[in-house]
């Protein structure tokens, strides 16, 4: 099964294809907008690959949290493109996909993404990828206290943080188990900053 995944909600995008021979992914360092960038990425990810849209059996996408005008690009790219094609198209929260590589072992997992001023999204994930604590908007601090003193940490915005970044590659490894939902759903955990000068 060919799944191409995409992944806009943070500063670095990138894309991935995952076929039967294994998952190709591009990191785009672009001072480009995700919009102008992403497409082009794709279209050089099939290339290589030797590949042509309608060779894809499934469209996967980080949903967020992240970027509020970074989720709209990716949900939306993905959306239109599984529209075009007639295939699936899978969502794929960023805190997941930030946890994934770390799976596997004997730990906990939490997943944090900075939102700045000492606030964030999180989320706790079984050391087998069992949701323990959904996504949802945190303070770092009380958040990082309130976790089991033996969980591996990944993400931004904290003093321990490694800098990791959601990427392509595990959205579309995560999705290949999910190939089969509706239309990607944007997960927005905070009012976007237009909705929050609204309020003002």
């Amino acid at each position: 099964m060919n799944i191409l995944a995409l992944e806009t909600t943070d500063k670095v995008a990138s894309v991935a294809l995952l076929t039967d021979d294994g998952c190709r992914q591009l990191r785009i360092e672009s001072p480009l907008r995700h919009e102008e960038t992403v497409m082009p990425a794709v279209d050089e990810l099939l290339s290589v690959a030797g590949l042509s849209p309608a060779d894809l059996a499934a469209l996967a996408v980080d949903v967020g949290p992240g970027s509020f005008t970074g989720v709209r690009i990716g949900v939306c790219h993905g959306n239109a493109m599984a529209l075009a094609l007639g295939v699936p198209v899978v969502s794929v929260n960023a805190l997941e996909a930030l946890a994934w590589p770390l799976l596997g072992g004997s730990r906990p997992v939490a997943a944090i993404i900075d939102a700045r001023n000492g606030n964030g999204y999180g989320a706790l994930y079984g050391p087998d990828g069992a949701v323990l604590l959904p996504p949802c908007a945190i303070e770092i601090e009380p958040f990082l206290q309130s976790l089991p003193k033996d969980a591996l940490l990944t993400g931004t915005g904290f003093s321990e943080a490694d800098g990791a970044l959601p990427l392509a590659e595990s959205i579309a490894r995560i999705a290949a188990r999910r190939v089969g939902e509706k239309a990607a759903q944007p997960l927005y955990l905070r009012p976007s900053q237009a909705e929050r000068k609204q309020k003002a």
